[in-house]
């Protein structure tokens, strides 16, 4: 009975381990505000009238902003990533708010 009940406890130990040495989560508003920019600024290199200087300074900020918004990011890749989506839509005439 004794090594059922070790069992169980090791197994629930086991289990929860991953739970506790989770990372806390980063600002999740400011994450998806800095995904809302993202995206906006992929709406706004869909224009075809958009000259190619613009769109490839746009494309280089998108792909800036996306790159740090990749797997977990920090608060301050979340702050990077905004501005980079910001100076990418002021690139290609975009509205920012």
């Amino acid at each position: 009975m004794w090594v059922w009940l070790a069992g169980g406890v090791i197994l629930l130990l086991g289990a929860g381990l991953p739970l506790l040495r989770a990372r806390p989560r980063v600002d999740t508003a400011g994450r998806a505000r800095a995904r809302m920019l993202v995206d906006r600024l992929e709406h706004a290199l869909d224009d075809p009238g958009l000259s190619a200087a613009d769109r490839q300074a746009g494309e280089r900020y998108r792909l800036l902003a996306g790159g740090a918004l990749a797997g977990a990011p920090s608060g301050a890749a979340v702050r990077r990533a905004e501005r980079w989506a910001v100076t990418g839509l002021r690139a290609v005439g975009a509205p920012t708010e």
